[in-house]
């Protein structure tokens, strides 16, 4: 019950059993273009959808060095650890970055608005969309609309977001975005689908030099998708049985409705909430930016909240998340993609935990 990856469906590991297919020939490439075609409709676009083989920091990458030279003015709002990932990621391809800190609190429109106003060089804005770290919802919509106005970029990681909380790309105005199989999809670890729009398109075709290399360079990408359209839709060997579980999970999403999916998992967080509460637990976030796939809660007074993980694992076969950071032994984080949505995977982790608590010392609960 991690914030990912998430456990996979049976059906879904079985697929990764089969016999390894080649990365090219008409069965494959029928395959891949399925899987593209089905992610444009989870962003919720209608421009293009590349299947990058790597981590989402990879695809975060990938959409900040491919459309932005070395140099230009990025602003990167944080409210945790993804969102100063983001920062270190443009600083090591030599953007100059405006940031600011949102706490622990969701980073809004307004505030971008304020930070533009400060920094009118900006070329692109980059926000995450759901910030793992603490469970926290950021107001996308708002900032990207706050990116375009500007006449900036709209860069977006929703690596745990897409497929778990409601996002339109092309009705937001976002420009690029990325995400990852093993997340709300419910698929394995190693694909990061990365969606660009027309304006992103525009700034990686602009003729000034960009910050990226060659592999993670969203340039590189189209040149092959479109040279190799018919046999090899992309720029190198490709991880054949990790794509074909992932279109699988893909499939599953698109069945059941991205719709329902984030109805689901939104049912199974305020499910856990009300079931920590009821506990004794302070969430740390309120349910107006909480995020519907990860909960955070602080730990009891006087509670040993790595211990705590322990015994769930030891005792339980359960495992949580921790806290990131300066929130380490101060937090945990509850996932609720994957498997982790069903009732009873819900139940039995409020169960195990309400007897971690009446297993304390009396004058710590």
């Amino acid at each position: 019950m991690i914030p990912g990856p998430v456990s996979v469906e049976d059906e879904i590991l079985e697929a990764l059993a089969r016999p390894v297919q080649a990365h090219y020939g008409d069965r494959w490439t029928a395959l891949y273009n399925r899987a593209a075609a089905g992610m444009r409709d989870v962003f919720k676009t209608a421009g293009e959808v590349h299947l990058v083989f790597g981590s989402g920091m990879a695809g975060v990458e990938m959409c900040i060095a491919s459309v932005l030279s070395p140099g230009d003015e990025v602003l990167i709002p944080t409210n945790g650890l993804f969102g100063d990932r983001m920062a270190e990621v443009a600083t090591a391809n030599r953007l100059q970055v405006h940031s600011f800190s949102a706490g622990r609190g969701a980073i809004t429109a307004a505030q971008v608005r304020d930070e533009l106003a400060a920094h009118p060089g900006v070329r692109a804005v980059c926000v995450v969309h759901h910030e793992t770290s603490i469970g926290v919802l950021n107001e996308v919509e708002g900032i990207c609309r706050a990116a375009r106005e500007h006449g900036a970029l709209a860069i977006v990681d929703g690596i745990s977001a897409i497929g778990g909380v409601p996002f339109d790309m092309d009705a937001w105005g976002a420009d690029l975005c990325v995400t990852v199989a093993n997340k709300c999809i419910g698929g394995p670890i190693g694909v990061a689908p990365v969606a660009a729009g027309p304006r992103a398109l525009a700034a990686l075709d602009d003729g000034r030099p960009k910050a990226a290399g060659w592999y993670l360079n969203l340039a590189t990408w189209r040149r092959y998708s479109e040279l190799w359209s018919g046999w090899h839709p992309h720029p190198t060997t490709m991880p054949t049985s990790v794509i074909e579980a992932f279109e699988l999970a893909l499939t599953r999403l698109l069945e059941e409705g991205v719709e329902a999916r984030c109805r689901r998992l939104a049912a199974a967080r305020d499910r856990v909430r009300e079931g920590l509460q009821e506990i004794g637990f302070e969430m740390l976030s309120p349910l107006a930016t909480a995020s519907p796939v990860t909960t955070a809660a602080y730990g009891l007074e006087g509670m040993d909240v790595a211990d705590y993980l322990g015994w769930l694992l030891s005792e339980h076969r359960i495992r949580i998340g921790g806290g990131l950071g300066e929130l380490r032994g101060r937090i945990f984080r509850v996932g609720h993609m994957g498997r982790a949505a069903e009732p009873e995977a819900i139940d039995r982790f409020l169960r195990a935990t309400a007897a971690y608590v009446e297993r304390m010392p009396p004058k710590t609960r």
